[in-house]
């Protein structure tokens, strides 16, 4: 087909989500034989589930059917319990500290973490004009960034405005305290951020960890909600990089929201959808009835998947077996309304399924697996004549990289089309993420899991042919 038969619209009049989907809808049609770059999918051939079907069938029957409107009967003791245990990792000497945090808390659970955050922006905005009559709040968005959350701001219509605030490539696509202060104006409800940023994969740590501090305080001092997107926060290589948790940067819960899910991080979990939110309790009431009258609750299948994702991760973190007293986790209604667990009879069968062992080795491939992708792409990048620049510190299965200006685009739409025609290589342009339109600022994004990291060091070494033997050439 034709490129222009794909083209509604003018690029120019797309909103940075609808841009999004339009090139999406090119790189997902198989009569294009595009090989892709840029598919959020582990490959079933390189990944292991982490769960197998046969094993959640064996473990306890499932009872199909909805769970609590937000799934906090189901999965708040081990949200808890999970996000006690990442503080206490990383600052063991705030622990009276984060008692208090984690037992004063709000949270709540979601159908993916795009559906959490759009549960808490709303949340955040009703409780904003109710508390403090704000009728027209203003959200700051951070560009560039995955821009759903600019597209559920466009649906909510004139109820909210977005303000964004363009980051710079020598702070590594992250936000400094100077350039929120400067965004935020009496109307101001909220700032997201998400760390490590999508498309960056750059994160706050070392001294930049400051800045992070300093946007806290300001987002507290204004009284304006922090709501930060943690998803990638289990895929900072090597490991024992660590991680900054948010609560571990103030002592009070006011005006601070994290939001996290495992699609990013989890084999299997790509595309199914599970999330929560923990901080701020204020807005737990209006995210409760927000949420579960815009997405309806979540399914006990997915919710059972993800409660032992968590279980597990939370055993990683502390280092301690899985034990028979921990089953009460899961007996507030997981496996579904009807079904009473014996939490010995459960904890026999883990242990006869060997769950825990075996999900540890899973993860381990899996992160190998990502891990030695990353290694392979950044040395291609580093040393190539066609990309010259990227931005990714070890982190997750993203990777941005930057054309050499020597090559002439108008714009990176320009540059799409080109691999289009020319390579059938199918990546996204930076502009879907917010990225400035500018000759010689040509970014674009690949994934690392749809495919072996080789293939994808083939089709990127394809995009470099195509530009070493067309120099002389127009665009």
């Amino acid at each position: 087909m034709a490129i222009q038969s794909y083209y509604k619209d003018k690029f120019e009049n797309l909103e940075m989500y609808q841009r999004l989907i339009q090139y999406w809808s090119i790189l997902f049609d198989r009569r294009e034989s595009l090989n892709i770059l840029d598919n959020m999918n582990f490959n079933i051939n390189l990944f292991p589930e982490i769960f197998t079907r046969d094993e959640i069938s064996a473990l306890h029957p499932v009872e199909p059917g909805y769970t609590s409107p937000d799934g906090y009967t189901e999965m708040n003791k081990l949200i808890r319990a999970l996000e006690h245990a990442r503080l206490l990792q990383h600052a063991p000497h705030r622990r009276e500290v984060i008692d208090r945090l984690i037992e004063e808390g709000g949270t709540g659970c979601g159908n993916g973490c795009t559906n959490v955050m759009n549960g808490v922006i709303n949340a955040v905005l009703k409780f904003k004009e109710a508390e403090e009559r704000i009728e027209q709040p203003e959200v700051i968005l951070i560009l560039p960034n995955y821009t759903v959350y600019t597209a559920q701001l466009s649906n909510l219509g004139s109820k909210a405005t977005p303000r964004y605030v363009h980051t710079r490539r020598e702070n590594h696509f992250l936000p400094t305290a100077a350039e929120i202060k400067a965004a935020i104006t009496p109307s101001t409800a909220a700032v997201v951020i998400t760390y490590p940023n999508n498309p960056a994969q750059s994160t706050y740590e070392g001294e930049s960890v400051k800045e992070l501090q300093q946007i806290v305080e300001l987002c507290q001092q204004n009284k304006v909600f922090l709501i930060v997107d943690n998803i990638y926060q289990d895929l900072v290589f090597p490991k024992s990089r660590g991680f900054t948790e948010i609560f571990n940067l103030t002592d009070r819960l006011d005006y601070v929201i994290k939001v996290y899910g495992c699609s990013k991080d989890t084999p299997y979990f790509a595309g199914f959808r599970t999330g929560y939110w923990f901080g701020d309790p204020r807005i737990a009431e209006k995210y409760k009835y927000m949420i579960s009258s815009m997405e309806n609750s979540m399914n006990t299948h997915t919710l059972v998947y993800f409660a032992l994702n968590l279980y597990f991760k939370y055993k990683t973190i502390t280092g301690e077996p899985v034990v028979v007293e921990d089953m009460h986790f899961f007996n507030e209604g997981l496996f579904g309304w009807s079904q009473i667990v014996d939490e010995q009879q459960l904890f026999q069968t883990m242990m006869d399924l060997k769950l825990y062992e075996n999900y540890r080795l899973r993860i381990a491939q899996s992160d190998r697996l990502q891990e030695e992708a990353l290694q392979k792409v950044t040395a291609l990048v580093e040393q190539s004549t066609v990309f010259s620049d990227y931005i990714n510190q070890q982190i997750g299965n993203v990777f941005l990289i930057k054309l050499n200006p020597i090559y002439p685009f108008a714009s990176d739409d320009e540059f799409f089309k080109k691999l289009f025609h020319e390579v059938k290589c199918g990546v996204l342009p930076g502009n879907v993420f917010g990225m400035e339109q500018r000759q010689g600022e040509i970014w674009f994004r690949i994934t690392l899991i749809h495919d072996h990291a080789d293939n994808i060091v083939n089709y990127l070494k394809q995009i470099e042919q195509a530009f070493v033997y067309s120099v002389s050439s127009t665009y």
